[in-house]
């Protein structure tokens, strides 16, 4: 074999290598991608869940308040559901407190609807500062299911809205019930 032939297999051979190695960091990069892509999703999935859980809250939390002061005979509906307006209510506290706003009147700009938590898994209100990344806020409003006149104050439409921002942007979730009259 002469000096030449061997010269072109050793570039020959350099060439492969550097086609291997450059598949081979297309193939990590790939599945590093894949991966950081993971658990960001995963971090986002956790915050979701979270807010369908605290909006559901708000939303029982209503029906709990309907329930408990129908059961006095004395009470007549809506049963402390004072329709119309934005409210914070928690488990600990299931009276109503009117939502404060500093600018529009959308969840975004509510001031005390930040949820605090401590070291237990327990979301409240009456943070010194501002407790965690959710707001929630509880809409009581009078309306009819199926659309004609309501006079009677025949249905109450809550809806239990939480806000929060994390690195994707901001998110809305909402839950609604529709409470009646039926005793």
């Amino acid at each position: 074999m002469t000096k030449t032939q061997n010269s072109n297999k050793d570039s020959q051979s350099l060439i492969e290598t550097i086609v291997a190695v450059g598949i081979i960091m297309v193939a990590i990069v790939a599945i590093l991608g894949v991966g950081l892509t993971h658990l960001r999703l995963g971090g986002e999935s956790e915050f979701r869940v979270s807010a369908i859980n605290l909006s559901r809250e708000g939303a029982e939390l209503a029906i709990t308040t309907r329930n408990s002061n129908q059961l006095n005979p004395s009470n007549s509906w809506p049963y402390g559901l004072t329709p119309n307006d934005d409210y914070i209510v928690d488990y600990n506290d299931t009276s109503f407190t009117a939502a404060t706003f500093s600018g529009s009147e959308v969840i975004a700009d509510c001031t005390n609807c930040y949820l605090c938590r401590d070291g237990s898994s327990d979301y409240y209100y009456s943070c010194a500062t501002i407790g965690t990344l959710f707001r929630r806020m509880v809409t009581i409003a009078d309306g009819d299911a199926l659309g004609g006149n309501c006079s009677a104050n025949c249905e109450k439409t809550i809806t239990s809205t939480v806000y929060w921002v994390d690195r994707s942007g901001s998110h809305t979730l909402s839950t609604e019930v529709r409470l009646t009259d039926w005793r």
